[in-house]
């Protein structure tokens, strides 16, 4: 596979010229030269009363579902993938489902083995990256295809990332959470290297990477104020991922602790973020259902809709975020 490897060794807040693609606002990784420590992102408990992060709904995934899920706004449609085994019991398949309603509308029977992060609507297709194959499955969900592989999409490595400041145990890279950017390409999460990763959707080649924080569970993108924004939760602890509904295993108090963030998806800071108590909604896959915009204030974010898991199936949230006043 062809990929260009990106070397971040950008100067803070100046874009990075490279031969690929212009890397914007990143941010070196440690020890390299203007490489800045992200402040600390967990965010503050809401104060007694707070409304700004809400659960507005719920409905129930298909029966036995372990997986993550994919919103396409045009139709209104959640499209789920179930983890394969041995991860999941059962084995792997596609699910659509009336958003409004949770009306499963067709499902089909996928090869998928194993764990694996949030698939992304794209056009017609489901994109599923199944990291440790380092391989994107292309999925049709067209009518009288649906669940069709149409293609297998190599992924970048991390020799590919050219990491020559630190190792890692195994070849590929672990992608979680994943978006679609403004102008449909993919950004995905690396979570063991801490970085933004932005592919081309049919190739899998890498057009830029921004140094950002660890341990995030989901995450989708959006477009904002000529910016482009990354919302995404967390286990504050950084070890907790619930990936099925009813969960496994009943979460401790402390797993009950969800971090939230808004982050800039050039430079890898976050904007905005919100620590919840005793949280409806675990660390795991999220899909962006609407964005509605704020004033025109750098600082003025909007209000999100999007979907979570949780331990009362699929919840709809609203969150207003405030900028963190670091």
């Amino acid at each position: 596979m062809a990929v260009v490897s990106v070397p971040l060794q950008a100067e803070p807040d100046t874009p990075a010229k490279t031969g690929a693609s212009k890397l914007e606002y990143a941010n070196p990784r440690p020890g390299a030269a203007g490489h800045r420590a992200h402040i600390e992102w967990q965010g503050a408990y809401p104060k007694l009363g707070a409304k700004n992060l809400k659960v507005v709904g719920t409905m129930r995934p298909p029966d036995g579902f372990i997986g993550n899920m994919t919103y396409d706004a045009a139709t209104d449609r959640l499209y789920l993938v179930s983890l394969g085994r041995p991860t999941n019991p059962n084995n792997s398949s596609i699910y659509e489902l009336d958003a409004s309603t949770g009306k499963v509308l067709n499902q089909a029977a996928l090869p998928l083995i194993g764990d694996f992060g949030d698939p992304v609507y794209i056009d017609g297709y489901v994109y599923q990256p199944v990291y440790h194959e380092s391989t994107m499955y292309k999925i049709s969900i067209k009518k009288g295809e649906f669940g069709k592989i149409e293609k297998e999409i190599a992924l970048p490595t991390h020799a590919d990332l050219n990491l020559t400041d630190e190792s890692h145990p195994y070849p590929f890279i672990e992608f979680g959470g994943a978006g679609v950017t403004k102008d449909k390409k993919i950004i995905f999460h690396a979570d063991d290297v801490g970085e933004f990763v932005t592919l081309e959707p049919d190739t899998g080649k890498i057009l830029s990477r921004v140094r950002t924080i660890k341990a995030l569970g989901g995450l989708d993108s959006v477009a904002h104020n000529k910016r482009e924004l990354v919302i995404a939760n967390s286990d504050p602890r950084g070890g907790y991922c619930a990936l099925s509904f009813p969960p496994a295993l009943s979460r401790t108090p402390e797993q009950k602790d969800i971090s939230w963030a808004l982050l800039d998806a050039r430079s890898g800071e976050v904007l905005a973020s919100l620590r919840t108590q005793n949280s409806r909604a675990y660390a795991a896959s999220l899909a962006l259902k609407r964005h509605e915009p704020g004033g025109k204030g750098a600082k003025d974010y909007g209000k999100f809709t999007f979907f979570a898991f949780g331990e009362e199936g699929i919840l709809t949230l609203e969150w207003n975020p405030a900028h963190n006043a670091y």
